[in-house]
């Protein structure tokens, strides 16, 4: 999981920085900011295969969004959460992805279930 800092300036110039910005969804089309996380993650680069990448920003977001969420023991609701690369001077939108809080139940994604025994 990521590793929460203060100050995006104690970030390594060659790590892996990223924002993530959670937004609550109060009604249908009427959005809070709730909290903004900078985290220095290499998770969101792991998968480079251009037809898996999309699928994968959004289940790597979703882990640490359940996380930052959990800790920060947040209201329960519909969060639009918003990742962003960070580099010198720009600010890249990674992906954006919904989030119900809490879960309604465990979300494990079929490639991490025990596979079926072969007989």
């Amino acid at each position: 999981m990521p590793t929460c800092v203060e100050n995006l300036q104690v970030m390594d110039r060659y790590g892996y920085p990223h924002e993530l910005e959670y937004r609550r969804e109060v009604t249908p089309g009427e959005r809070v900011h709730e909290y903004t996380e900078l985290v220095d993650d290499m998770g969101f680069v792991l998968e480079h295969r251009s037809e898996r990448y999309e699928g994968w920003t959004v289940r790597y977001g979703t882990a640490c969004a359940h996380d930052y969420l959990s800790r920060k023991r947040a209201r329960a609701g519909t969060f639009l959460v918003s990742v962003y690369r960070l580099s010198p001077g720009r600010r890249d939108h990674v992906v954006t992805i919904r989030v119900n809080w809490p879960p309604k139940k465990p979300e494990v994604h079929p490639s991490e279930k025990a596979s079926a025994r072969r007989r």
